[in-house]
């Protein structure tokens, strides 16, 4: 009997003083169509496991009714961060060097706490990801209502003396209908 929800799995192994964070990439031509987002970044949450002083981390995905998934690595460490991509089907992750329209940057603040705006599109999907470089955790907005637009916004909380890394999908031309 096969599963209700059908899962695409794949394991990463981090050698001590490593932390890899994976986001899927999300494509949806109706939102699109509708003045929302068309790509995001969804992180994937992972279970952890520790194998002789290594940390295998896995990864679940929902299976989608496209061949393969798009999929973001980001790997810290103490001094510099790696970005990878790759795709993930019913057989596993492969690294691969598609055009998938990423930018990434850094933010560091130096003087105390500082919060970043951010518009929202009405699905609430969200084509860009901020991370702590420091904890490994993804910067979750809060959101609220603006007053005088009436646009949902997400403020995002920076710390000083913290490095943080933003990725961002940038859809450069206009999708086909």
């Amino acid at each position: 009997m096969e599963p209700l929800i059908q899962m695409n799995k794949f394991e990463i192994i981090d050698m001590p003083g490593m932390n890899t964070l994976a986001f899927v990439v999300e494509e949806n031509l109706e939102e699109y169509k509708r003045g929302n987002a068309y790509l995001s970044l969804q992180k994937i949450e992972c279970d952890e496991v520790e194998e002789s002083g290594k940390l295998k981390k896995v990864f679940n995905v929902i299976a989608t009714e496209e061949d393969k998934q798009y999929i973001v690595l980001l790997t810290l460490t103490k001094s510099k961060a790696i970005l990878s991509t790759g795709e993930l089907t019913k057989n596993g992750f492969t690294a691969v060097e598609r055009n998938i329209p990423l930018s990434y940057g850094t933010i560091y603040n130096q003087e105390g706490v500082e919060y970043k705006e951010i518009s929202y599109t009405p699905d609430f999907k969200r084509h860009f990801s901020i991370i702590d470089t420091q904890s490994g955790e993804e910067i979750k907005p809060r959101l609220y209502v603006d007053d005088k637009t009436n646009a949902i916004k997400g403020r995002c909380k920076i710390l000083p003396n913290r490095p943080y890394i933003v990725l961002e999908l940038k859809l450069e031309e206009e999708k086909s209908s």
